[in-house]
């Protein structure tokens, strides 16, 4: 069931200025800071991107007979916290204007009705974002995850079978005991479970969607049936999990003109974790994946647009092409210190690991064990503000730049530790090799220099 058209406008606006919001609140009120040693590191940020991505759509009439009544749905990116944050630039069409959906599982929609397209015209619509998004990586502490909530909204809609993903199958059932045998640990199983849906599926694109319980049976399958039999595997086994629908990127300078698909499942504790098994990656996903479509779509099935129409020519003479293409920007474009402390944070965090590293193949644990700590902690409150800004940043915009702020700090100080370190353990070093060599020359002279003597002497007595 669709929400109503006011507070479809109120949702859509809330995403659009969101980032407007954090420049224009006061931080002279309250905020609780973040107990960075109470809290936990639930994922690691590996890399930041700033840019944009323009998603056109081009909806061709090929005959002359003209389209009548026809309506066009577009999946928004969503603002998806902790994974990537998303501002609608422009919406914009040859034709007509746009509404705004939400359908019951928080997707969205731009869609445009009662279109007429006549023959040999072609109606086009551009959306154009700008984002800021994260590579993650989530560090799973199986003592960690609590037991599932059974009463929960989650779990109970995201354990039951849906079109495609037909996890109540018999055959799936089965599948996913043999696959998890006695494993208890949860973790554990769902690693189970994205190695057989890897080993099991040989990649193959298919021209239609053709389910979980299919490519079990095939062997075989493109991004959707790899997401749609990881999926229904997970639920089979009482782990919450749904696919997500979008689009992903191999650069920061792309164009695709297809969609991609990959899952996540849920941990108590822990939220949504990535899995890309197309794409190798299990508990990880890069900055370059961006979803518009989760699990359970209302409206459309799971595509990047969706067109139908009520009478005209035959669907062979309607053309329906996209293209999507992704560039970088300046961090300074979104005009926001919170942007550019959260990415300044990343790459502080990358300098301070890579310092620390060297620092560990020189010893600096064993040498300056005190100073090694102080600049681990540091570098652990750092992830842990970064993380709660992120998460934060919707509900609380006023926290999630304070903790974005310190995120930076603690990164900054945690690379300022790790280089005083090197700069002791060079000096240490330098001092150490200077002593020796002094010891080796003193003990050379005495040597030599007594046989030389003796030489001289012999020499001179001649």
């Amino acid at each position: 069931m669709l929400k109503s058209p006011k507070n479809q406008v109120a949702l859509f606006l809330s995403l659009t200025i969101i980032l407007l919001a954090y420049s224009s609140s006061s931080l002279c009120c309250q905020a609780t800071v973040l107990d960075a040693s109470s809290a936990v590191v639930k994922y690691e940020v590996t890399t930041v991107f700033t840019g944009s991505i323009k998603h056109v759509i081009q909806v061709g009439n090929l005959a002359n007979k003209a389209v009548i009544d026809g309506k066009l749905f577009v999946p928004l990116f969503k603002n998806e916290t902790s994974r990537h944050l998303i501002v609608i630039s422009n919406i914009s069409s040859s034709a007509g204007e746009h509404n705004i959906l939400v359908d019951d599982f928080g997707n969205i929609y731009a869609v445009w009705n009662n279109l007429r397209i006549d023959g040999g015209r072609t109606f086009t619509v551009e959306v154009s974002y700008r984002v800021v998004s994260f590579g993650m990586h989530y560090q799973i502490n199986p003592s960690l995850v609590a037991d599932y909530d059974k009463n929960s909204s989650i779990y109970l809609t995201y354990t039951q079978p849906e079109e495609l993903i037909e996890s109540n199958s018999q055959e799936i059932i089965l599948a996913a005991q043999n696959i998890i045998g006695s494993e208890s640990d949860v973790h554990e199983k769902v690693l189970k479970i994205y190695n057989f849906v890897v080993g099991h599926l040989k990649y193959k694109v298919q021209e239609e969607e053709m389910g979980a319980l299919w490519a079990l049976r095939n062997g075989a399958g493109d991004c959707s049936e790899f997401s749609y039999l990881f999926v229904a595997l997970c639920r089979a086994s009482g782990i919450p999990a749904r696919v997500q629908a979008g689009f992903a990127f191999h650069s920061e300078t792309a164009a695709v003109e297809n969609g991609h698909m990959w899952a996540e499942y849920y941990l108590e504790n822990y939220g949504w974790v990535p899995v890309d098994a197309t794409w190798h990656l299990f508990d990880t996903l890069d900055h370059l994946h961006f979803g518009s479509l989760r699990s359970m779509s209302t409206v459309i099935p799971y595509s990047n647009f969706f067109f139908n129409y009520t009478s005209g020519p035959n669907e062979e003479f309607i053309s329906e092409d996209q293209m999507v293409s992704i560039k970088p920007l300046l961090k300074t474009t979104f005009g926001d210190s919170f942007v550019t402390d959260i990415a300044g944070s990343v790459v502080e965090m990358v300098k301070a690991k890579n310092v620390m590293f060297l620092g560990e193949i020189l010893g600096a644990s064993t040498i300056f064990p005190s100073e090694v700590s102080e600049a681990e902690q540091n570098l652990q409150e750092s992830m842990i503000f970064l993380q709660e800004a992120l998460e934060a940043l919707e509900e609380n915009p006023q926290l999630a730049r304070l903790n974005a702020a310190d995120a930076l700090k603690n990164a900054e100080r945690a690379l300022y530790t790790g280089w005083v370190i090197i700069a002791k353990l060079l000096t240490m070093f330098v001092g150490v090799l200077t002593v020796v060599m002094v010891a080796a020359f003193t003990f050379l002279m005495k040597r030599y220099g007594v046989r030389w003597k003796a030489q001289k002497d012999e020499q001179h007595k001649q």
